[in-house]
């Protein structure tokens, strides 16, 4: 935003200021002589003791306490304006690495969803394609000072300038890095602003992550698995760095990562992994490097693991086209020695090797974008969503689960407890929609309509209990106790809510009826020929429900419009007073019973 641009926009937040709480106004309401102020302040300061009358805070003119005018556009202004600072004040933030997945005491996954909605669902950003670049491997083996010679790459690509990995002497930032043993990240880290690239008049965001835990072999398996799963669920281009070769732990991990990921991709309709880079880091050949070189290191590598049958989905994934290989050579004692981590530090061939590398990397970004399960592209708000659901369903987890089967279950019921809440609320819509005739509720007593809701609850429970996966019972157990008090939730809301729309329209039939066929047949022999008519009618088409209410309305009616509005009111009120006690007692003695058409449909949709 252009330095006018800015004090235009704090201005605007100054005038959506209350002059009272001097805060952002909150429940914005107008009082007569036009000034705005917080509801809560106006009447907390118009209320304050010894006050003896109601003058405006701002140009102290008197004005009426019971004249608070609502302004609504204003309030929506405030949501807006607040969102929209926040988002620049955000900008004004020098970039930096941001901890996006961390694990906790408890090893379960936190997403700090700050970082979330700044990288992946701020307004500007939400609906642009994008393209994600991550690392993972063991600890320590340069992952982090590789990204930030990428990190530098793509900002020459940002602001329209050749790609290149800065100057010589320059010092590296970006991403924490350090000489030594200990591991600097933990979780999943990302650069805070995504570089936004231009191509043919398209924009794309292009996303740089550090992950660390993904292969730590001393560490905990479950936190490997979920962090792996998080990586190449994310990437769109995803670099398994490894040091001087493949070794069987490292195919090992490898082989359970595939697993994870693809039965995780199938559940949040994602790619799981669109292009994999095997880089393998100080080479004990220097005279043979480079992408050529990586590829016969594949190649041979695929032999090697056709002799077995462990490596099943690996073996497959190495044959793919989607899968490349890179051999860098040792960048030099004094690279490892220096603090600085300048290209002037690094052996020259390992300059060279990773010059090539990371240009080639970048100027094919467009082709990295990232898709969903169909191949079609999704935007920043689309992973950002899907990576929140993943997350929450693993924050929700209050078992251990360390087999990739076991997550795959773990999803699957997550998504058959969502199928089956969306089932119900369908079928509570079809029982009360929202433009149904008050004859079409009387239609059906309240304590028969909580009994039909009951078999509804009941078949819904049976159903979940078989459709779930797995052979974990604690999963399971849990899984049913989350899935009846939400259906037991929306139960309760539903009938209450019905209790009191056929009460409603008891009494507005009573009044209708009894008031106004009188003025209608033109006289009370019309009156009673007319109201004869409509409870007989009421009574064939809607029950006796309907018909005493209805009867209750003609009697009134009968006597004369007036009184018999007030009769037709009783009696319809009397009704829905008796409606409430059978209810109430239909819902202690119902029980539920399984609807075999309905079971056979989601088990349907289930296979």
């Amino acid at each position: 935003m252009s330095p006018e641009g800015s004090a235009h926009f704090y201005k605007l937040e100054e005038d959506i200021t209350c002059s009272v709480c001097l805060q952002e106004l909150t429940d914005p309401v107008s009082i007569t002589c036009g000034h705005t102020f917080c509801r809560g302040c106006i009447t907390q300061y118009w209320d304050t003791p010894g006050l003896f009358c109601h003058r405006c805070p701002e140009c102290r003119k008197i004005c009426p306490k019971n004249q608070l005018i609502p302004v609504y556009r204003l309030q929506n202004m405030v949501t807006k304006v607040q969102l929209a600072v926040k988002e620049e004040q955000a900008r004004q933030i020098p970039p930096s690495a941001l901890q996006l997945v961390f694990s906790d005491s408890d090893g379960r996954l936190q997403l700090d969803e700050s970082v979330l909605q700044r990288c992946f669902l701020d307004s500007e950003l939400s609906e642009y394609p994008l393209s994600l670049i991550c690392v993972i491997g063991e600890r320590r083996r340069g992952k982090s000072t590789l990204l930030n010679y990428i990190l530098r790459a793509l900002h020459c690509l940002e602001i329209c300038q050749p790609a290149s990995l800065g100057q010589e002497d320059e010092p590296l930032t970006g991403f924490e890095w350090k000489s030594g043993a200990d591991g600097v990240t933990k979780g999943i880290w990302i650069w805070s602003k995504p570089f936004i690239l231009e191509k043919d008049g398209e924009k794309l965001a292009a996303f740089v992550l550090d992950t660390e835990g993904s292969l730590d072999i001393e560490g905990d398996r479950e936190t490997c698995l979920k962090l792996s799963a998080l990586s190449m669920l994310l990437s769109s281009y995803l670099i398994f760095n490894v040091n001087s070769s493949v070794k069987t732990t490292e195919l090992d991990y490898l082989e359970m990562y595939l697993h994870v990921s693809e039965l995780t991709g199938a559940s949040l309709s994602l790619q799981y992994l669109q292009h994999l880079d095997l880089l393998v880091r100080d080479w004990q050949d220097p005279d043979r490097c480079g992408r050529e070189a990586g590829r016969d290191y594949l190649q041979h590598e695929s032999q090697t693991l056709r002799k077995g049958s462990e490596y099943r989905l690996l073996l497959e994934t190495l044959r793919s086209p989607s899968v490349s290989g890179f051999l860098l050579p040792h960048p030099g004692k004094r690279f490892l020695r220096s603090s600085e981590g300048s290209l002037a530090d690094m052996d020259e061939d390992f300059r060279d090797h990773l010059t090539r590398y990371i240009l080639d990397l970048v100027a094919g970004i467009w082709l990295h974008q990232k898709t969903d399960i169909c191949g079609e592209r999704i935007t920043c708000g689309h992973l950002g969503r899907a990576l929140k659901e993943f997350v929450i369903m693993l924050q929700r987890r209050q078992y251990s689960f360390t087999t990739p089967m076991q997550m795959f279950h773990s999803l699957e019921n997550r998504k058959h407890l969502s199928t089956i809440l969306k089932k119900f609320q369908d079928f509570l819509d079809q029982q009360l929609p929202a433009n149904a005739s008050p004859f079409k509720v009387l239609g059906v007593r309240t304590s028969r309509m909580r009994a039909r809701v009951s078999e509804q609850v009941a078949f819904l429970l049976d159903t979940y209990e078989v459709i779930l996966e797995g052979d974990n019972a604690a999963e399971k157990e849990m899984l049913m106790d989350e899935m009846k008090s939400l259906l037991t939730e929306k139960q309760e809301s539903f009938c209450t809510e019905y209790s009191k729309r056929f009460t409603k329209c008891a009494v507005g039939i009573g009044c209708a009826v009894g008031g106004g066929v009188l003025s209608l047949a033109g006289g009370i022999v019309g009156a009673a020929v007319a109201g004869t008519v409509l409870a007989v009618e009421a009574a064939a088409l809607l029950g006796s429900t309907t018909a005493a209410v209805v009867g209750g309305a003609v009697g009134g009616s009968v006597t004369l419009g007036a009184i018999g509005t007030g009769v037709g009111a009783g009696v319809g009120g009397v009704i829905g007073h008796v409606e409430k006690k059978k209810d109430a007692k239909a819902e202690r003695s119902t029980n539920a019973e399984t609807s075999t058409e309905d079971a056979q449909h989601l088990m349907d949709e289930k296979d």
